[in-house]
C-alpha cells in the first residue's frame, strides 16, 4: 500500500492550491452549429477551461480536418475554425494555434491522431484501445498540448505561458475521441492539480530495485484525459515528493515494513 507524497503535495499547493473540482459529468454536451462533415465518423473531444470549467472549446476530428471553437461560442462554422492537418500522412498533427477567451490567449494549442493500430502495445493493451480497434480498425489515438496564461503561474511555454499535455494514456486508458458529442472526453485545463502516477499504478517490491512515475495535472472526465502539467520552470527544482512505502510483512503476526523515499530526479 502507499502513502502519497508529503513534498510533492506542498508542491501542488504552491503552484494551484486545493480547489474543488467542476463536476464535468454534468456539463451541457450541446454543440449549437456544426459543418457537413466529409467522413461519416467525425470524432468528437471536449476541453474546458478555469477551475469551474466555464469556457469550454469543442473539437471535432473529420479525417484530415479539425474543427475547433477558438472562441467557445459553440459554433463549429465560422471563419478560421477548421484546421488542415499539417502533413498528409496516417499521423495527423493539427497547429491550431490561439485560443482566446475569459480575457486570456491561450498559446500552441497543437492536436496530434496517430492511428492505433500502430501504437505501442502499452496504448494498445489498454480495455478501451481494444474495444475500438475490435470495433474500427481505422481507430485514432490522440494527444494535446498547450501553452496556457494563467494568471500568477510562469513556464517555459510561448510567453513564459504554462505548458500542458495530454494524452496518448494515462493510468485510466488510451485517449479516444467519442462517436458523438455524448461520448465525448472532457478535458479539463487550468483545473485543480492533483499529484497522480503516471500511466499504471507500478507494483513495488522489498528490496528491489523499482521504477516509480509521479506527475501533477489535473484529471478529466474519462480515459487519458490527465492533464500534466509540464513542471519546468514552473515546480520549483527544491520541491523533492517524498515517498512512504509500506509492505506486507513476511510473517502474518510481524509489523508492517515501511521505507520512505525521495524522488529527486524528474525527466
Amino acid at each position: 500500500m502507499t502513502k502519497l507524497l508529503r513534498a510533492a503535495l506542498v508542491a501542488a499547493i504552491s503552484v494551484g492550491g486545493f480547489v474543488r473540482a467542476a463536476d464535468l459529468a454534468s456539463i451541457d454536451r450541446t454543440i449549437k452549429k456544426e459543418p457537413t462533415y466529409q467522413t461519416k465518423s467525425p470524432r468528437y473531444a471536449l476541453l474546458v477551461f478555469g477551475p469551474e470549467a466555464r469556457d469550454r472549446v469543442w473539437l471535432v476530428h473529420d479525417g484530415d480536418t479539425l474543427y475547433v471553437d477558438r472562441n467557445g461560442n459553440g459554433d463549429l462554422t465560422e471563419f478560421g475554425e477548421k484546421v488542415a492537418a499539417g502533413s498528409p500522412s496516417d499521423d495527423r498533427c493539427f497547429p491550431v494555434g490561439d485560443v482566446r477567451f475569459g480575457g486570456r490567449l491561450h498559446r500552441e494549442l497543437t492536436v496530434s491522431a496517430s492511428p492505433l493500430f500502430k501504437s505501442s502495445e502499452t496504448i494498445q493493451n489498454q480495455p478501451n484501445a481494444k474495444a475500438a480497434l475490435a470495433s474500427d480498425a481505422k481507430a485514432s489515438v490522440y494527444s494535446i498540448s498547450i501553452d496556457l496564461e494563467i494568471p500568477g503561474m510562469k513556464g517555459r511555454g510561448a510567453g513564459g505561458r504554462v505548458g500542458l499535455m495530454v494524452g496518448a494514456v494515462d493510468s485510466g486508458g488510451a485517449l479516444l475521441f467519442g462517436d458523438k458529442p455524448a461520448t465525448a472526453p472532457v478535458i479539463h485545463f487550468d483545473g485543480p492539480l492533483q499529484v497522480t502516477f503516471f500511466r499504471e499504478k507500478p507494483t513495488l517490491m522489498l528490496e528491489r530495485d523499482n521504477d516509480l512515475m509521479l506527475v501533477v495535472g489535473t484529471p478529466g472526465l474519462g480515459p487519458g484525459t490527465l492533464a500534466m502539467l509540464c513542471y519546468d520552470g514552473t515546480i520549483p527544482a527544491a520541491a523533492v515528493p517524498h515517498l512512504d512505502i509500506e509492505f506486507p510483512p513476511q510473517k502474518p503476526d510481524a509489523p508492517l515494513v515501511r521505507q520512505g523515499f525521495e524522488l529527486r530526479q524528474r525527466c
